[in-house]
Order: C-alpha cells, then structure tokens, then sequence
C-alpha cells in the first residue's frame, strides 16, 4: 500500500502541474471558440443581407423602368385623346389612362418602400460589416496568443501526459477510480498533512488519525472532504 500511495502522490504531482498549465492558458480557448462563432454568425448576417439588397436593387430599377414606360404609356394616350371622333373611344382612352395611372401609383408607392428597405439594409450591412472586422481583430489576437501560451506549454503538457499514462499503470484500478473520482470533484484527491490538519480543506485530525496517516499502509481519507491523506517525510 506505501508504494501505491507513493504513485497516487507522484500521480497527483502531474496533475496538479496539468492543471497549472489549463490555467495559464486560462479561458483563451473557449474566448477563441466564441470568437468564430460570433464571426461566422456575423458573416452569414451580412452575406444574407448582401442578397437581399441585391434583390431589392434589381426590382428597383426594373420597376423604374417599368414607370418610365408607363408613363410614357400614359403620355401616348393623352396624345390620343385629341384625335378621337367618338365619346366611346374617348371614354376607353380615358379609363386606359386611369388604369395605367392607379398602376403606376402602386408601383410608386412599391418604389418608396424599396428606397427606404435598401437605405436600411445598406445601414445593417455597413454596421454587419464593421462588427465582422472588429471581431476578426479580436479573433486574430486572441489566436496569436493563445498560440505564443501553447508553444511554451504544449511540449511540456505532452511529456507530462506521457508520464501520467506510464505512471497510472502501477495504480489499480479501484484505486485510480477513487482518485479520479476525487480529482474531478476538489482538483486535488492526494493531500499531505499539515499542523495536525488535513492540507486540503484543513480540518484538524486527531493524533491517532495523524499516527495512522504516517504509516502509509492504508488509504485514508478526510472525513470532511474525502481527499486521500498522506505523510510526507520531508514535513515535520
């Protein structure tokens, strides 16, 4: 069992330095991870209100050229109206005109509320665009360092990570579980003890635990936070 506590100490040892290594990378990766949602969100606005102001731009001036030929239309019909000899066809030109008039005046009022959608996609676009470069910016320099904090992390990170795979192999398995198990819930399962207390959340043992605890010859735990006690020749 001292050879077993030994490899859970030597075990949390890597972890702990594993997890100092997370830490100096802080939340950098999750930010970047946002970061290209974000911008890919952005760029999907923009690139669907790009066709849509396409879109409204090629109805506008097919619909200005469908006006200037109505009102042509209208202007050949009045030129008409002078050279008639009956009151029935000057009431069918009439009613043509009025026709081609409440036409145009659809069409007038389409016209206004294309100019007004354009003016505002135009202002999304320009405000869509400005965000996207903003969070290229941003996106850009958090990559470069997280890239500079990995480069001085990564290789140290792998060898630790070898070490641990080589290391836990001489930890049963029933064992590795409990450490596992503690280590995901307080960070650190293997504590050592200090002044008489536990050096995980410091509750303070009696001298018996503290007896049992120097021997290393079973695993015992904190009966506040569960952490595995050890003793450490090195503490007085």
């Amino acid at each position: 069992m001292k050879d077993m506590l030994k490899y859970l100490v030597d075990l949390q040892g890597i972890d702990t330095q594993l997890f100092e290594i997370e830490e100096k990378k802080g939340s950098l990766p999750e930010q970047v991870e946002q970061l290209e949602t974000q911008a890919a969100s952005v760029m999907n606005e923009v690139e669907s209100t790009k066709a849509t102001l396409e879109e409204n731009q090629k109805e506008l001036v097919t619909l200005k050229g469908t006006l200037m030929d109505a009102a042509e239309k209208v202007k050949k019909y009045q030129d008409q109206l002078y050279l008639v000899t009956t009151n029935r066809e000057y009431d069918a030109l009439t009613n043509e005109i009025e026709t081609v008039k409440l036409k145009m005046a659809e069409m007038q009022e389409r016209l206004t509320h294309l100019e007004t959608e354009i003016e505002g996609l135009e202002g999304t676009m320009a405000n869509s665009e400005e965000q996207s470069t903003a969070f290229t910016k941003e996106l850009e320099a958090n990559r470069d360092e997280l890239k500079e904090k990995s480069d001085l992390t990564d290789a140290k990170q792998a060898e630790l990570e070898i070490d641990r795979e080589k290391l836990i192999k001489h930890v049963g398995q029933r064992y590795l579980r409990k450490y596992e198990r503690i280590l995901h819930a307080r960070k650190s399962a293997v504590v050592s003890i200090d002044r008489s207390a536990c050096g995980g959340c410091h509750k303070q043992m009696s001298p018996q635990t503290i007896y049992e605890i120097q021997q290393m010859d079973k695993m015992i735990e904190c009966e506040n936070c569960g952490r595995i006690l050890v003793y450490l020749p090195t503490e007085d």
